[in-house]
């Protein structure tokens, strides 16, 4: 990129660090813990977020459905609802109703029977066509965060690629999906959201400028919590006793950034190469022989390094209530719990959801334990 084009890209995107990704390293060492989480029934097909209801069943976003899921380890599983196009976040409101974010039809409130109840389609004048997460306040007060102005749910890695200046937006009405009103704008795919504890801000994990921030809200000051991380902030939950869970869906490389920085390339890629070998981050590597870093990724007869470039990963921090990290559990590249959208205290357990792998992890089961890297 020339000095004129690196100006211009600060100017544009003033709080992401674009030169330098953060080491692995203090509580984000990599480990392999993730990977020793016990899966928690058959697979799921491209899972995206988890609530737990008041009737103790666990509902489950997966393409157009929600799924109930009950028994031991929550393995026996019905269709709640299915709807008119994807979802993503859900959240259960204190009335019982599941607030559901449907790509392009912005949040719908569910009965306790699966049927529509409520619906918000549009803030400030525009449509909520890339709703992400909900959450909601003890008082009532529903928290919605907007992806992108241009780009549906599914299509975060062109958002990314595209590097567009942010357009994401965080949105607030009241328990009946009305008085929407926009308190943020201009959020760089904020796909972490939660009320926090002290029910003061709204915590927000910006995945494009990797960092997360707070948000009063009474006024809207914006303060920073972390300003740079290694990975893309997935969902944030909130976990009893002040902390908090963020999962991160992709690990951040130098070959990624450097491609972002080359818009000529980059801009050729996007138009001329499948989506599936862009380079970027993926929700699943799994092996590819077209994948354009497979040989930084391949050893021999076709085993993967464990430590090799990241094209997908598996990451989970717990935080403390300031933010900081306390832990980490990690799927390295050779790993089997990749792409990890949410993860979520459920009652004696904490559920990870691998959208990349099609599965739901117990992460508290390998808290605590490791193996030695290979």
């Amino acid at each position: 990129m020339s000095v004129l084009g690196d100006i211009i890209d600060r100017v544009l995107f003033p709080n992401r660090e674009i030169h330098v990704i953060p080491s692995l390293d203090g509580a984000f060492t990599p480990n392999q813990r993730l990977d020793l989480a016990r899966q928690m029934g058959a697979e799921i097909v491209r899972p995206d977020d988890i609530a737990l209801g008041p009737d103790g069943a666990l509902y489950v976003s997966t393409g157009d459905e929600i799924l109930r899921c009950s028994g031991e380890d929550f393995a026996t599983r019905s269709t709640f609802a299915k709807l008119a196009a994807p979802v993503g976040g859900l959240a259960f409101a204190p009335d019982g109703r599941l607030l559901a974010c449907v790509s392009g039809r912005g949040l719908l409130a569910l009965s306790r029977s699966g049927e529509i109840v409520g619906r918000m389609e549009a803030a400030g004048g525009e449509t909520l066509a890339c709703p992400l997460s909900v959450d909601v306040a003890t008082d009532g007060a529903i928290y919605l965060t907007d992806g992108s102005r241009a780009r549906a749910p599914d299509l975060w890695l062109a958002d990314l690629m595209q590097n567009r200046p942010p357009s994401g937006r965080l949105v607030a009405c009241d328990a009946n999906l009305a008085n929407a009103q926009v308190l943020r704008d201009k959020l760089a795919w904020p796909l972490g959201l939660a009320v926090s504890h002290k029910g003061d801000e709204v915590w927000i994990g910006e995945a494009w400028t990797h960092r997360l921030v707070a948000v009063a809200r009474a006024g809207g000051a914006e303060r920073v919590l972390v300003k740079n991380y290694a990975g893309y902030p997935g969902r944030l939950a909130r976990e009893a006793g002040g902390g908090y869970w963020l999962a991160f869906f992709g690990l951040r490389s130098q070959l990624t950034e450097f491609v972002l920085r080359e818009r000529a390339f980059c801009d050729e890629m996007m138009r001329t190469v499948p989506r599936e070998l862009w380079i970027g981050p993926a929700l699943d590597g799994r092996f590819n022989n077209q994948e354009p870093t497979q040989i930084g990724r391949i050893k021999k007869l076709g085993i993967q390094k464990p430590w090799a470039p990241a094209r997908s990963y598996g990451l989970v921090a717990r935080l403390d209530a300031e933010g900081a990290t306390l832990e980490s559990l990690h799927s390295r590249v050779d790993g089997r719990v990749h792409g990890v959208m949410t993860v979520r205290p459920v009652g004696d357990r904490v559920i990870a959801v691998s959208k990349g792998r099609d599965m739901l992890v117990d992460v508290r089961s390998a808290q605590g334990e490791d193996r030695d890297d290979r």
